[in-house]
């Protein structure tokens, strides 16, 4: 998985020092609930940073709607699932979360009967994924009932009603991620804050972890010559073909060596090749960064173990040297003229780097996807590059650069996109109309 897990320590005080970490929404005297009867939300923090970022930005909008949030918080879970006992209540509570956290099989949240909390409360759970459903399959051929799941890549919506039919699922994109604590007042407060364009030391920030595709290459080489062959055929294919979505590669590939498959067994095969994803996301990440470096592009990356990226000019990777959360990685962006963002293989999908660096007034450097192509105008908005022709990258790097004009007037342009469509805000207002149609 993509996100960093980084923990905060518990501050009382963000709760307007309630003993347990409640927090009350907006007045709500004068709110009409329209059509549902819900008026708490649950969320988690302090599982895996990212995800509770995304939390802490959706609690915002859903207090701004008038409901009361909850955090189960993973630095302190023992005492905060205690306090679910007296906040939750039958009828009134929805449960938010990303990934699954919390709805996992952690024992934590089993009861004497041996249903989870969320079961014998018969909560309605909101589920957000991040990821491809391969990654979930053993927790989609079971789901908790109730549950509804958002896919952030409309390939995987159209997978998750092939593959899990009885799992309601539907698209909600990534928001870009901000700097300020709150996020309510961003069109003004944020733009306060931001550095002048000409002014920014970085011509170029990167913001991701790197994982070394050596050591995956490596423990496929420990397995039987056939499946070493098979692996290595649908990566080569990948790299061959990045265009193409990760399980209709691999759909393809078990289809030439297998025949026909029922759809029951190709999603369990499908997923049992998570590592493949995993192995060409990491490909083409240290490609990128390598062939920029090694034609004279300078990189500022900002996440682990860059040190291990084997490239001929290291002196062109500038590393932090560690994870960084959400809010510096935001910082970081906003500290350059250019943010590069590889996706990890959403191909009608977008990252969070995108709208991130569009927030900060930054340019968003992109590879493309059908869903980006719809949302936002190439070379006014931001700007795409082709994995398919990655060796013009490194020129058209130099040529916004070289033209600062032009790219602060992309930077604004993405801005005003960004503002007006793709903040935790906007990501908020949705999921409360999926939660007014509840009950």
């Amino acid at each position: 998985m993509e996100w960093s897990v980084r923990h905060f320590p518990y501050r009382k005080e963000c709760y307007g020092g309630m003993p347990f970490p409640v927090r009350s929404g907006v007045d709500r005297r004068n709110f009409r609930r329209k059509m549902s009867e819900i008026e708490k939300v649950v969320l988690i923090e302090n599982a895996v940073e990212t995800l509770g970022y995304f939390s802490r930005q959706l609690a915002l909008q859903f207090e701004a709607e008038g409901f009361e949030t909850y955090f189960v918080d993973y630095n302190r879970l023992v005492e905060t699932v205690e306090g679910l006992y007296r906040f939750v209540e039958r009828g009134k509570t929805v449960f938010c979360t990303f990934n699954f956290i919390g709805i996992s099989g952690e024992e934590v949240f089993l009861e004497k009967n041996g249903r989870t909390f969320w079961e014998n409360y018969e909560l309605p759970c909101l589920n957000v994924m991040v990821d491809h459903p391969l990654y979930y399959h053993s927790k989609l051929v079971n789901p908790l009932p109730r549950m509804k799941v958002f896919c952030v890549d409309r390939e995987h919506v159209t997978y998750m009603k092939r593959f899990y039919p009885e799992v309601e699922a539907a698209f909600l994109p990534l928001a870009g991620n901000v700097t300020l604590p709150e996020f309510l007042a961003l069109a003004e407060r944020q733009k306060e804050r931001l550095l002048p364009y000409e002014s920014r030391p970085y011509d170029l920030v990167f913001t991701g972890n790197y994982t070394p595709v050596e050591h995956i290459y490596r423990e496929i080489e420990t397995l039987e010559r056939d499946y070493q062959q098979f692996y290595g055929e649908i990566i080569e294919d990948l790299i061959a073909h990045p265009t193409v979505s990760i399980d209709t590669m691999l759909e393809q590939h078990i289809h030439r060596e297998l025949g026909e498959v029922p759809d029951s067994e190709l999603r369990a095969a499908i997923a049992g090749m998570v590592f493949i994803d995993i192995c060409i996301r990491s490909y083409f990440r240290g490609e990128i960064i390598k062939m920029l470096a090694e034609n004279g592009v300078k990189v500022q990356v900002f996440g682990a173990n860059w040190e291990k990226l084997s490239c001929k000019n290291p002196e062109n990777v500038v590393s932090s040297g560690r994870e960084v959360d959400s809010v510096s990685c935001a910082k970081a962006i906003g500290n350059a003229k250019i943010s590069l963002n590889i996706m990890p293989w959403f191909k009608d999908g977008a990252h969070d780097r995108v709208f991130t660096a569009m927030l900060q007034k930054t340019v968003a450097l992109t590879d493309d996807s059908r869903y980006l192509r719809e949302t936002c105008v190439e070379g006014k908005e931001l700007v795409f590059f082709s994995l398919e022709e990655r060796e013009e990258l490194p020129e058209l790097v130099r040529g916004l650069l070289a033209n600062p004009g032009k790219a602060m007037e992309i930077a604004e342009n993405g801005c005003k996109k960004a503002v007006g469509c793709h903040t935790w805000r906007q990501r908020g207002e949705i999921l409360t109309k999926e939660i007014q149609k509840i009950y």
